[in-house]
């Protein structure tokens, strides 16, 4: 059975699933594995004919702690300051939208069907009101789980909430001391974090409607607690003991004595064995995958593997990329002609719309057709151009050296190697080319050719590519010849074969 559907097979009367994401920055691929294996979830719910709901929260109440370089002269100055207060790098709404739109595209892409909810949006409409008063009615509570979990001793003046500095708009670098039950006092501090700068402000103000926020942790437990949220999965890092889902699950049984929602960690993809990171340059960004990949492979990617192994994709100069749209039309083969039962689901569950069947050609194969001149009819013909787009990506930005060719103009330097059994072939094939009929029957002619002059299947081909490549192998030579104009192609043979 595929993994989705082992996960609900006891499960309760409505489901609500949950994931959220920080707009702070580029969408990394490994960001949208998340989205998509919760879709995934929602989708098999709906297939049961189960009540379910799927929430996915942008939070852009987040301060800016960080900057790529090329913002940190225009924007050094918001730092500290919740993103949905920073005016957009391009003009259009805030910082949170400008990134935030990004991700909305990716979920249009991919059909994730999630009910996208702003942070800023449900502070300010007084949505975590009650979960906020809870929280700071039972700080004690909430300290002795952080005491328990970490051993050490919190300050009796520690309080799980920040409050946006009425001078200075700054989140990141204020601290509240005190809550009298309506109100609570707080100071911007000038050196509470490195990397942003406080105004040294004292005062008080209620933590309703907006004028707080929650560290994390402690609003995750309360997004659980206010949205009634059965099911979330978080990567690996977060659910690791004495992680943050720990945390948050361990406020919820105590302050506000709900079970925590089911959860499982889902591993990261890997660049050369290491963790993807765009901070160290390591992966792609999500538009990059879907410049290479259609949204359904992009989504059997996240999925046709458990999600807690880990999956090696880095496609620089390898064959991944291939090989999955190998893979995925293998899956493709399962589901219409009633194969393996997993890679079937696997498939299913990738598909944005209706089903439609893949293309037969091998990716590797289009791949070379896309480099050949005057392939283009051929490959309308076929059926391929969903994927020709995608095949020349791949070509132009991750293929191996090996994978990529070129015609070249003049006769190449390789053709001096030719033998004179070589070059008598070349002779003959030049003879044979106003004959040829269709591509396969002309690449066994050419191999039967070199038969008869005592050559063996790679030196009868290493001719051909050789003279028209400056390489010693390419694609399927007989596509490749009937690619190129014929009197061309006989004008380099005979050329060559002098």
């Amino acid at each position: 059975m595929f993994w989705a559907d082992e996960v609900f097979s006891k499960g309760k009367e409505k489901e609500v699933l949950e994931d959220a994401w920080t707009p702070s920055g580029i969408v990394h691929m490994g960001g949208l594995k998340g989205p998509v294996i919760h879709d995934v979830l929602y989708k098999v719910l709906k297939g049961q004919k189960r009540e379910a709901k799927y929430i996915f929260g942008f939070d852009d109440f987040d301060p800016i702690d960080g900057l790529p370089v090329n913002f940190q002269d225009k924007f050094g100055q918001y730092m500290g300051i919740p993103t949905f207060m920073v005016p957009s790098p391009d003009g259009k709404g805030t910082f949170a939208d400008f990134y935030g739109n990004k991700m909305r595209e990716m979920f249009k892409k991919l059909n994730v069907e999630a009910e996208i909810y702003l942070a800023s949006v449900n502070y300010k409409k007084g949505v975590y009101n009650e979960g906020i008063r809870i929280m700071l009615d039972n700080v004690i509570k909430v300290r002795n789980v952080y005491e328990d979990m970490y051993k050490h001793q919190v300050k009796n003046d520690w309080y799980p909430l920040q409050i946006i500095c009425s001078k200075c708009t700054k989140l990141g670098t204020t601290k509240v001391t005190d809550w009298d039950g309506k109100e609570v006092t707080f100071t911007c501090l000038p050196n509470l974090v490195k990397w942003a700068q406080g105004c040294g402000t004292t005062g008080k103000i209620s933590p309703f409607d907006g004028n707080a926020k929650m560290p994390w942790k402690p609003e995750w437990s309360v997004k659980w607690y206010t949205f009634k949220v059965t099911t979330e999965w978080s990567g690996k890092d977060h659910m690791s003991a004495g992680g943050s889902f720990e945390v948050a699950a361990n406020i919820l049984k105590n302050v506000f004595h709900q079970e925590p929602p089911m959860a499982r960690g889902y591993e990261f993809f890997l660049w050369t064995g290491k963790k993807m990171s765009s901070s160290k340059g390591l992966g792609l960004t999500a538009e990059e995958l879907l410049e290479v990949l259609p949204p359904q492979i992009a989504r059997f990617l996240m999925i046709r593997t458990e999600p807690n192994k880990a999956v090696e994709f880095n496609p620089v100069g390898t064959d991944i990329i291939p090989k999955l749209y190998d893979d995925y039309q293998k899956a493709a083969n399962a589901y219409f002609e009633k194969g393996d039962e997993e890679l079937a689901r696997a498939f299913e569950l990738s598909q944005i719309g209706k089903l439609q069947k893949v293309p037969a050609i091998r990716f590797s194969v289009l791949s070379q057709w896309v480099q050949m001149p005057n392939m283009k009819e051929q490959i309308k013909k076929e059926g391929f151009e969903d994927w020709t787009k995608y095949a020349k990506v791949w070509v132009e930005k991750y293929a191996p050296d090996s994978e990529k060719f070129a015609i070249q103009k003049e006769l190449p330097d390789a053709a001096k190697e030719l033998t004179g059994k070589q070059k008598e072939l070349l002779q003959r094939i030049a003879l044979e080319l106003n004959l040829v009929k269709n591509a396969e029957s002309f690449q066994t002619q050419i191999y039967e050719l070199g038969k008869t002059l005592e050559l063996n299947g790679k030196e009868t081909f290493a001719a051909i590519y050789k003279i028209l490549l400056g390489k010693d192998h390419g694609p399927k030579a007989a596509w490749l010849i009937l690619s190129l104009d014929k009197e061309f192609v006989k004008k380099r043979f005979e050329e060559a074969s002098k």
